[in-house]
């Protein structure tokens, strides 16, 4: 019995991983892009991944999961929440606005959102996330993302970038040098410039902050910050 209950222990966490990577349930959209310039998403909890996409349209993908208790128990009301939840399209001004739309008699506050979208590579995107991850690559109409909390990775072949979070982290791979100001900015925390591998930018320690400045010969510009956290970034080219 006791062997059994000690078993239990070790079964219980890995049944709740298990559970906390698989999302209950599933929802598809597909937009034209005729008219869009620009791709904006809203996001309580969870994580998102840009790419582009192989057609003129844009392409989104929304798993939803409930948060769990540490016995990996599904919360009852993020449940009825996600029963009924939409992918919610609003368009204006050349903006398509995606988000996820629930029931007003739901609670959805800790429903986690998986997001897949797959835009044209030159369509504007941007993404405002309270926690979780975002994660972008090979999109070169520019980049605006806010995140309260979470983590931020870009690798893009060109194209402005403004990433802001309040606490995290940011890792950013850019394979142009078409660039003209480029600013890091951590309050608290640290901050690194690369160009061609090589440590790059005026580098000014704030007290417990970094700041990094850097003047290309490029157009576009961009400006990476968080009040605490780390920045790192790469610009590679010739």
């Amino acid at each position: 019995m006791r062997r059994a209950a000690v078993l239990l222990l070790f079964l219980l966490p890995l049944a709740a991983c298990s559970l906390q990577e698989q999302p209950v349930r599933t929802l598809v959209a597909v937009a034209p892009a005729v008219g869009v310039s620009a791709v904006a998403l809203g996001v309580n909890i969870g994580a998102v991944t840009i790419m582009p996409s192989k057609d003129a349209e844009v392409h989104v993908s929304v798993g939803l999961r409930p948060s769990n208790s540490f016995l990996g128990i599904f919360s009852m009301g993020g449940e009825d929440a996600i029963k009924a939840a939409v992918i919610n399209q609003a368009s204006a001004d050349g903006v398509l606005k995606l988000s996820m739309r629930y029931p007003a008699n739901t609670d959805a506050s800790g429903v986690n959102e998986y997001w897949t979208v797959a835009v044209p590579a030159g369509m504007h995107v941007s993404s405002d996330i309270s926690v979780g991850k975002l994660q972008i690559s090979g999109i070169s109409g520019g980049i605006e993302a806010n995140l309260n909390v979470g983590k931020a990775t870009l690798d893009v072949p060109s194209g402005a970038i403004r990433v802001s979070i309040n606490v995290g982290k940011i890792n950013a791979q850019a394979n142009t040098l078409n660039y003209g100001n480029v600013t890091l900015g951590a309050d608290v925390g640290d901050a690194d410039l690369r160009v061609n591998g090589m440590s790059a930018g005026n580098l000014e320690k704030t007290g417990s902050g970094t700041r990094v400045s850097f003047q290309g010969h490029g157009q576009d510009a961009i400006s990476l910050t968080v009040n605490t956290g780390k920045i790192a970034l790469a610009l590679n080219g010739k």
